[in-house]
């Protein structure tokens, strides 16, 4: 067995400092005035470090504290919203999504998850994010251009959390060093 793979602690840690991490992050995206949404990409990778890890019970209880935790510590709370409503929890749902091989339809269901949490994103703040755009934007360029966005987010998602599992994890759960 290699060292560090079993232990308890090792895997406990792991989970609390991805939690840290993520709470940075929202932190960074919540009183920097560029790169919001980038720190929303990455604050919703940290979730699935723990879900590599195969510890969905950790991941969803890391989320809600961190939905806690960030509504407690942000100076301005509704900065942990985005988290809550989409980059919290998707990375707990692509995973389940991805670890099931039997059908293509994987991909179909990304998008009809999406799809479902950014109505309730846009029925919550539709008027306030449409008056952002300096012109008038119909509602189905806003659903073509999410969708889009979305399937590249996934891609990013996806390729990251290859890198991590093939390169990151091991030197973190082995050595303790990156």
């Amino acid at each position: 067995m290699i060292r560090g793979y079993g232990k308890r602690t090792n895997k406990g840690s792991l989970v609390v400092m991805f939690a840290a991490f993520t709470l940075l992050t929202l932190y960074l995206a919540d009183i920097l005035p560029v790169l919001r949404i980038t720190m929303y990409f990455i604050s919703s990778l940290f979730v699935m470090g723990v879900m590599v890890e195969r510890m969905p019970a950790a991941a969803i209880i890391s989320f809600i504290c961190i939905v806690f935790l960030g509504f407690l510590i942000l100076p301005v709370k509704t900065g942990v919203l985005p988290y809550l409503f989409f980059f919290g929890h998707y990375g707990i749902f692509k995973y389940f999504v991805d670890a099931d091989r039997r059908g293509n339809l994987n991909l179909l269901k990304k998008l009809v998850y999406f799809n479902v949490f950014a109505a309730l994103i846009y029925f919550q703040a539709g008027a306030w994010m449409t008056e952002q755009f300096p012109f008038a934007v119909p509602w189905w360029g806003l659903v073509i251009a999410g969708e889009l966005v979305f399937l590249l987010y996934d891609w990013l998602f996806t390729k990251i959390t290859q890198w991590y599992y093939g390169s990151v994890r091991n030197k973190l759960l082995n050595t303790g060093e990156f």
